[in-house]
């Protein structure tokens, strides 16, 4: 059996390399994103909304914890999120710049699987980057 952490770093290097089949292997058939429950294929979708507009986007893995030990199985994780958006995001155009933006991300395991993920993205230095005046 497979580590949480090696688990869950194969499903980084998925969501990079773009390998939904993967992901969607990684996860319950129900993922529980903020609280809202979402089909495999749906929270895909929602990962696709951040990936389409930035093809180059990389997450990277900062910092990492897992707990095994206890009834719940956990990760913890500060990514490094880096791409040159080509598409509008969040309402934000593109400037032909990259943009790296940091996310924080729990996620409760089933099974080895994920079944809940708690996240916050840094969605104002996203912003800044993005619509920010460089020329004062």
């Amino acid at each position: 059996m497979s580590s949480l952490k090696e688990i869950y770093k194969t499903y980084i290097q998925a969501i990079n390399d773009r390998n939904w089949a993967l992901v969607i292997s990684l996860v319950h058939p129900t993922v529980i994103w903020n609280q809202k429950p979402y089909p495999a294929e749906k929270y895909v979708t929602l990962m696709t909304r951040a990936t389409d507009p930035a093809p180059d986007l990389k997450f990277h893995i900062d910092i990492l914890v897992a707990d095994d030990t206890g009834d719940e199985q956990m990760v913890s994780a500060r990514l490094l999120i880096k791409g040159t958006p080509e598409k509008e995001f969040l309402g934000f155009r593109p400037t032909g710049e990259s943009v790296e933006v940091v996310e924080h991300v729990f996620y409760r395991f089933v099974e080895g699987k994920i079944k809940e993920v708690k996240t916050v993205i840094d969605i104002e230095g996203l912003r800044d980057q993005m619509v920010y005046d460089k020329s004062f």
